[in-house]
């Protein structure tokens, strides 16, 4: 037999990974599993323990806050790294994009304005991140492998119909509620010396570009995801590979 190319949905033909680079591959892609699915876990207790009450969604950034604080900036730089020395075919620029926005919606506004972190709109993006992540990344873990999932495959490329738009709907929502928050000047900024402080009221007028320029984006990202859905769900070839 010849040497094994790794096929991938974008056309593009990765040669064989060697054994450093395959082991760290499915190590980092497990690891990120079981984080998200840990961020899953704490979602689905919190519920436990507050269901049925109606005001169940206001502990629900306490419960999940850490983990995500923690590796969410890690995950950030390795996911760049990963990029942009090729070891996996995603494009920099869209990778950097996803991931410092969620970092962004973390750190630099759950956090920052503490009147946010008790409002129904967490649970529409965390929700999703987790349930996505929880299926892509055990996915990425069988491609390293080389073992073929139907279940992941479709998981993979199906489940973002309904998870995007929704978590990019409560990531607006977010955004907007803070808004009032930011111009009154409700921020938490710990941390951060006094005389300093005033220059931070730019603030509002940052979360609002990017509110402004985040909504027309997500549909075109939306109809690429689709065609990476047709590519690798369509009929596959008759032609030996």
């Amino acid at each position: 037999m010849g040497k094994k190319t790794t096929k991938q949905v974008s056309g593009k033909a990765r040669p064989p990974l060697g054994p450093i680079v395959r082991s760290w591959l499915v190590f980092y892609n497990a690891a990120s599993a079981v984080g998200w699915a840990y961020v899953l876990f704490l979602f689905v207790r919190h519920l436990l323990y507050t269901l049925p009450s109606p005001t169940w969604y206001e502990g629900v950034y306490g419960a999940v806050k850490d983990p995500l604080k923690a590796f969410l900036p890690l995950s950030l730089i390795l996911e760049v790294l990963h990029a942009a020395t090729g070891l996996v075919p995603s494009g920099v620029v869209p990778t950097a994009l996803q991931m410092s926005a969620r970092v962004f919606m973390v750190w630099g506004v759950a956090h920052l304005v503490p009147k946010i972190q008790t409002t129904v709109y967490i649970s529409l993006f965390v929700v999703p991140w987790c349930v996505a992540e929880v299926t892509r990344y055990p996915y990425y873990v069988t491609a390293v492998l080389g073992i073929k999932s139907e279940v992941l495959l479709w998981c993979r490329y199906t489940l973002f119909i309904v998870l995007y738009p929704l978590g990019m709907f409560g990531e607006a929502l977010t955004m907007y509620a803070a808004l009032g928050h930011i111009k009154e000047g409700g921020l938490h900024l710990a941390g951060i010396p006094l005389n300093l402080q005033g220059a931070f009221q730019y603030y509002y007028y940052f979360v609002l570009v990017l509110l402004l320029a985040w909504m027309p984006c997500w549909w075109p990202i939306y109809m690429h995801m689709f065609r990476q859905r047709k590519k690798a769900l369509g009929k596959p070839s008759t032609k030996d590979e």
